[in-house]
Formats: structure tokens, sequence, C-alpha cells
């Protein structure tokens, strides 16, 4: 990410499908959450109009695997961005500013130039259009009387908003009674502002973009952790890979043998940018993750710096947040907290097998793979 980003037909289509996936995730989370909605709207109806807003949800999951499964990707997003406008007009309960950054982003989808005469492809449209989602956030704020660092929004998010929405959230539990208290909750709307002010003008800049995507990636798993399920939130995440480098094949996977042609398949499927060489390395007993800078990486390491190359891992993270809400537990597991625990576990295996490599512990020493 330390480099000027190229125009990339490859990432453009891992965008698009990604943003598939999650229109097929959040039109059936919808159908689920505005079911009260529907219902209150469709009395006093004819039965087949009272059925309209279930049927345009149902026709959205439609489009959404006509974007993922055919290549008519660019009128299936334009048919859907029509689908979605509809069902605002006709319930506009069902209106949300998650679900207006999801139709804007298929908008862009839809009318995005191809071609390599074209001066702004998909990535490039996504790019501007995640910062002036941060940018426009900010004039919120600075015009709002219950923004301007007065904490208010946050406070009331803390002591109103989190408990109802997630009461056996393990981070709603720890979070909310620190940022219930007025100077940290101020503390913490200064640092959101000042974040979302530094992030779309760190992201213009090679030199800092990687420390940018990796502030903003926490900062938006923060919010899922402690607001869930927040649609934005794997908007934004899948939107830094427009960011993301592509065709490099700059990470080297070293195998004990060749890949079959199904393995390789996998792989290809895995690896919607490109960013992976699969080699086989027979002197070696069990399989190595090795990044640009040459570092080698094992085992779960590996396992998970293999998550951050490629938009399917946004994509998992969704389903997992949207699918099924009408469960809230996984057997005697509240599924918030189920969930708290897992991103909790995958962070701190990340920044331990990190913590490894930066200390150069024995054992695990960097090496370029030999082909």
């Amino acid at each position: 990410m330390d480099h000027p980003l190229s125009r990339s037909p490859r990432r453009d289509r891992a965008l698009a499908r990604g943003l598939a996936a999650l229109l097929l995730l959040g039109a059936h989370h919808a159908s689920i959450e505005y079911r009260p909605a529907f219902a209150l709207w469709s009395i006093g109806r004819p039965s087949p109009w009272s059925w309209a807003p279930q049927s345009a949800l149902f026709a959205l999951q439609l489009l959404a695997l006509a974007m993922l499964l055919s290549r008519w990707t660019r009128a299936a997003a334009a048919a859907a961005c029509a689908v979605i406008a509809a069902l605002y007009a006709t319930v506009p309960a069902t209106y949300h500013n998650n679900h207006y950054l999801l139709w804007l982003l298929l908008l862009l989808v839809a009318i995005a130039p191809t071609g390599a005469a074209a001066r702004v492809d998909l990535s490039r449209a996504l790019r501007w259009q995640l910062s002036l989602v941060y940018l426009s956030s900010v004039v919120v704020k600075l015009a709002h009387p219950w923004w301007r660092g007065t904490g208010s929004i946050i406070r009331w998010l803390a002591t109103t908003r989190a408990p109802e929405a997630n009461p056996d959230a393990l981070l709603s539990r720890a979070l909310s009674p620190l940022l219930s208290i007025p100077w940290t909750s101020q503390v913490a709307e200064l640092s959101v502002t000042a974040l979302e002010v530094a992030l779309p003008l760190g992201l213009l800049l090679p030199r800092t973009r990687t420390l940018c995507v990796f502030v903003g990636v926490l900062l938006h798993i923060s919010m899922q952790e402690w607001l869930f399920p927040q649609l934005f939130t794997f908007l934004m995440l899948l939107g830094y890979f427009a960011w993301s480098p592509a065709d490099d094949r700059a990470w080297t996977l070293s195998l004990p043998r060749a890949p079959d042609a199904r393995l390789a398949r996998a792989f290809d499927l895995l690896d919607p940018l490109a960013r992976l060489r699969v080699v086989a390395s027979p002197d070696h007993l069990r399989a190595s993750l090795t990044d640009p800078s040459g570092r080698s990486f094992h085992g779960l390491g590996a396992a998970l710096r293999l998550s951050l190359l490629t938009p399917h891992t946004v994509v998992a993270y969704a389903a997992l947040s949207l699918l099924f809400p009408e469960f809230r537990s996984l057997g005697p597991i509240p599924r918030d907290a189920f969930e708290n625990l897992l991103v909790a576990a995958l962070l701190l295996a990340f920044a331990a097998t990190s913590q490894h490599r930066a200390l150069g512990l024995p054992g695990r020493k960097s090496s370029h793979p030999k082909c």
C-alpha cells in the first residue's frame, strides 16, 4: 500500500462482487428487521400490494445473486438501485443511512466507466466516495449542536442505544459505563472527528496509507462490536480494498508440494486481487507465507495474514453479524458476546504473531522460500 495505485479490472470486479454479497446479506437482514414496519404498512391494503416491500427485498437478493454469478453486474446493480429507491418511496420507515451508502456504492458499480481509456475506474470512484463519507460526517458533527465536542451523542449511545440494542454484548458492558462519563465522551467524540479528518487525507499519501488503513479498520471494527449490527461497518471495510494493491503477486505461499488443479482453483477464488504467488517448496515440511518484505509466517500467523489479502474476509464478518438476526444465542452463549469474543481472539492472535516477529524470537527467523 506504500506505492501509487494502478488501475486494476480485477480489483474492480472483486469490489463489485463484494458489494453484491453485502447487498444479499443486507436484504436478508432487512427482511427480518423491518417486519413490524411492513406489517403496519400493509394494514388496509389489498393482499397482492401488501406483499410489495417483502417482494422488493426478495428481488434485491435475486439481483445480488445476478451480480455475483452472471456477467450482467452493472445492469443488476442499476436495477438494485431502482428497487431500493422504490422501496424507500413506498415505505419511508425503511430508510437508513447505511442503506443509502449501499445505494450510492451500487450506483457507482452501475455507472463507473470501464476500459483502459476511462479516466475514473470503479476503485477510484469508491475511494473518492468513501473519503466523502468521512468528510461529510465531520461537516454534520460541526453543524449539529449535539456534536461540536459536547459528547452528547456518545453519551446517548452509551446509556441508551448500546444497552437496548446489545444487552448481551461484552464490549458494550465494558465500554458503555466508561463513555457515559462527560469528559470521556467528549474525548471520544473529538478523537473520532479528528480521525475522520485525518483518514481521507492520509489515504491519499502512499507513505501514510498503510497506517491509515490500520487505524480505520480498527475504528470500524470497534464501532461494530459496540453498536452492531452495522451494515455501514462492512461497506467501509470492503471499501478499504479500493486502496489495496492488486495483480502484484507480492506475497508468496510456499507449499510442501505443488498444488493440484482443484487446489490451484481454490487459491484463485480465495485471492481475487491476485496478491498471492503459490510455489512448491519440497524442502519445507509445512506451508509458509512470506510477505513482500521477506518475513515468513506459519500456522495461525500465516492464516491471519492471508485473510487480510481478500475481501472475502469482510463478507464472512458480515455474515457472522447479519445472518439469521432472529437467533440471539448460540447454545448457552449470547450471539453478541460470541462475536465479541471471536473478534477479540483474532485481533489478539494477530497482535501476538506480529509481536513475535518484532521481538525476533528464536525458531521463526525471516526467510525467503526456496523454489
